[in-house]
Parts: structure tokens; C-alpha cells; sequence
């Protein structure tokens, strides 16, 4: 069986997120779609949010299981036998970062990191992008999954 895991901060989800998601669950047979934990970052949405905000917004995926994480990817990978981690980019800026996070995953992990070409429609979306129209008051709903805009409005503005 072929494991796959996509990880990611999705504070919030945005409808590239589920995208990419839907794209890579194609390429394996198990997605872990792992909401990162870092306590080193300060996050605009509580962790609980961020994850079950990503449930929703995966629901249909019958591959796909959100998880959250709290640790090192690499760590994540190894306890779940994932083959390939896999990234998305939407930007040259992009490519450069995976390209210097796949060199320190080789170092403590044996997988593959792959990486998924954001679809052109979604290249400009992202959950910053999201959070500043939402701080200016500005309609997210073109950018987040399908009725979910309520519920992140809520879970960012509280």
C-alpha cells in the first residue's frame, strides 16, 4: 500500500489546499493531510479549528485522513510507513523551499518528496491571502471550500 502525506499550517483551508489534496490522493492510496503543530508559531485559528475546519473540507476524499500533528514531518512519516511526502507550489519561491526542505528530509527519512503544480487558478490563493481580505472585510467565500467561509470567519475573528 502506498502512503502518502501532505502537510500544511490551513489556517485556514483554502480551496487550492483541497485541490492539491484531491489531486495527490490519486497518486496513493492512503493521504494523511496533516495539520502541522508548531508552538514556536502564533496561528490566526486554534489548532482544534484549523483541524476540524480541514475535516470538513475533505470529507469527500475516501482516502484522505486529516490528522494533526505536533513534531518533526519526518517523525510523522516514519510512524505511518509514508512513502512520499508531498508538497505544493505555486511560485518559483515555492519550488526554492521545497527544494531545501526535501535535502533535510533525506537526512532523517527515507521517502520521497514530491511536489504538485498548484492549478492556475488557485496560484494567487493562500491562507494569508484569506486572512488579510477577511481583515479588511472583504468576501472569502471564492477562496475557501464550499460553505465553510462562516465557520473560519467565526473561528479567525472569534
Amino acid at each position: 500500500m502506498r502512503v502518502g502525506v501532505f502537510a500544511g499550517s490551513f489556517c485556514p483551508v483554502t480551496k487550492g489546499h483541497v485541490d492539491v489534496i484531491r489531486r495527490a490522493a490519486k497518486l496513493v492510496d492512503k493521504l494523511y493531510v496533516v495539520v502541522g503543530i508548531n508552538i514556536e508559531k502564533k496561528y490566526a485559528m486554534s489548532d482544534e479549528d484549523r483541524l476540524a475546519l480541514l475535516k470538513k473540507a475533505i470529507v469527500d476524499i475516501d482516502n484522505a485522513e486529516a490528522v494533526a500533528y505536533g513534531g518533526m514531518m519526518t517523525d510523522f512519516c516514519q510512524s505511518v510507513r509514508a512513502d512520499v511526502m508531498i508538497k505544493a507550489v505555486r511560485n518559483a519561491v515555492d519550488v526554492q523551499a521545497v527544494l531545501d526542505l526535501t535535502d533535510i528530509n533525506k537526512r532523517y527519512w527515507n521517502g520521497e518528496t514530491v511536489f504538485l503544480a498548484c492549478d492556475k487558478q488557485y496560484q494567487a490563493v493562500s491562507s494569508t491571502l484569506v486572512r488579510e481580505l477577511l481583515s479588511l472585510g472583504k468576501d472569502i467565500t471564492p477562496y475557501v471550500p464550499e460553505g465553510l467561509a462562516p465557520q473560519i470567519i467565526k473561528a479567525i475573528k472569534g
